[in-house]
């Protein structure tokens, strides 16, 4: 695996006044099996109850629960992400639950000390939003789709070609309409990394409800059209080598800075 030296700590292109901000952030996702005579609901309610923790204690932090459909063979039924806005409340936060929470859940939780997740590893990245075009809240559905990718830049490719490149493609996709309704990611792991690694970064892709991804596969042929003429296929290969995608079932619970 190839580790990309410097990350962009703050990278913002505009190629237009409509395109939106490539902001970045830090991420960890927990993969594992639910644990026994716990379901699904038992998770997600132990998430939630975190979230009063977080408050109390102004911690910015936000949790979605990632559930596999077409995913392929694994070992894990369960995803657990979280993700702050910087490094800075990335480590307040993890030195608060580890050093507070533990106190506040013998006085305030209901899990008893219980965790409704058998975690088998965890990793850390960096992300950053590449580019995506957002909908109304109304408009979301509360269980979305989100497709992973595992990544590999080529001798040429760096980080910073790629976000220049998925500026142009979203301005692109506000000429072409009908394209609202999605977010993509790069995320960048950092710790946690298995030896074998042979990846360099994952590129995450959100639909922000069932409908918009139906739409957005209807302009499919435009959009393949109009990626062959600008040149943004090519440039895009160029850059990184990709596998096969995933797919997941998420539902984004919190982001406690916002609600």
């Amino acid at each position: 695996m190839r580790i990309l030296i410097t990350f962009v700590l703050l990278f913002s292109i505009k190629i237009n006044a409509e395109t939106s901000e490539q902001y970045t952030y830090r991420a960890e996702f927990f993969f594992g099996n639910m644990s026994e005579g716990k379901n699904y609901e038992d998770v997600r309610k132990q998430s939630m109850e975190y979230l009063k923790f977080l408050k109390e204690n102004n911690l910015k932090y936000g949790r979605a629960l990632f559930v596999p459909i077409w995913a392929g063979e694994r070992e894990y039924d369960i995803i657990e992400y979280g993700w702050w806005p910087n490094g800075i409340e990335q480590y307040k936060e993890w030195g608060a639950y580890m050093n507070n929470y533990p106190k506040w859940a013998a006085d305030n939780s209901e899990f008893d000390g219980e965790s409704g997740v058998e975690v088998k590893r965890s990793i850390s990245m960096r992300g950053v939003r590449a580019r995506g075009i957002r909908i109304p809240a109304e408009e979301m559905d509360k269980f979305k789709f989100v497709d992973f990718m595992q990544c590999s830049y080529t001798s040429l490719g760096n980080l910073n070609n790629i976000l220049e490149i998925n500026a142009k493609i979203e301005a692109k996709e506000i000429e072409l309409g009908n394209r609202a309704g999605y977010g993509e990611h790069i995320l960048i792991p950092y710790r946690g990394l298995d030896a074998d690694t042979k990846y360099d970064f994952v590129i995450m892709r959100h639909y922000y409800s069932a409908k918009k991804r139906g739409d957005i596969i209807s302009s499919s042929p435009e959009f393949r059209n109009m990626m062959r003429e600008t040149g943004y296929w090519a440039e895009l290969q160029t850059n990184a080598k990709c596998g096969p995608q995933s797919t997941y079932r998420v539902e984004w619970l919190y982001n406690s800075s916002e609600d």
